[in-house]
């Protein structure tokens, strides 16, 4: 009987096998291994092959949201932009039509094609913008954005 600190060392059948003898019975390139690697023979290539074909799929689709989200960014950015300018000309005694162009100009510098203006009494601008992108998968789109600025009157609502 061995001593109990050789135990867990053991192989299951409770045999001990030199190194020389396992050396001997390695499996050489002409025999079959597949007793040698057992189920999981090939496995590794199987989960390369779904983890490239994951890939392939998630990465335009993530690409294009992406995308998305940047164009509809620009559009706001330039909306806003286009917005505090035109009521900042209004306000400095400018015409509307002046005012909406100044607010026209500031969007077309921020990459955004402007599509509408409105300027109130008030001197409160409302510009709209729009931003087309070519979206992988899905191609051109277009996104636009609303923005108002002015001056705020005391009692009014926003």
């Amino acid at each position: 009987m061995l001593p109990e600190s050789v135990g867990p060392w053991l192989p299951p059948n409770g045999r001990v096998v030199s190194s020389q003898r396992r050396r001997e019975s390695a499996p050489t390139s002409g025999e079959d291994t597949s007793d040698a690697l057992g189920v999981d023979r090939g496995s590794g290539t199987l989960m390369t092959l779904l983890v490239i074909g994951a890939l392939a799929i998630l990465l335009p689709g993530s690409l294009a949201v992406v995308t998305a989200v940047q164009a509809n960014a620009a559009a706001r950015g330039a909306a806003d932009l286009g917005s505090i300018a035109a009521s900042g000309a209004y306000l400095r005694g400018t015409t509307p039509e002046r005012a909406c162009a100044a607010g026209a100009e500031v969007a077309r510098r921020n990459d955004a094609v402007p599509a509408g203006c409105t300027i109130t009494a008030a001197g409160r601008a409302e510009i709209t913008t729009t931003v087309t992108v070519r979206v992988p998968i899905l191609g051109l789109r277009t996104t636009s954005a609303v923005a108002r600025a002015g001056p705020l009157l005391v009692g009014s609502r926003p």
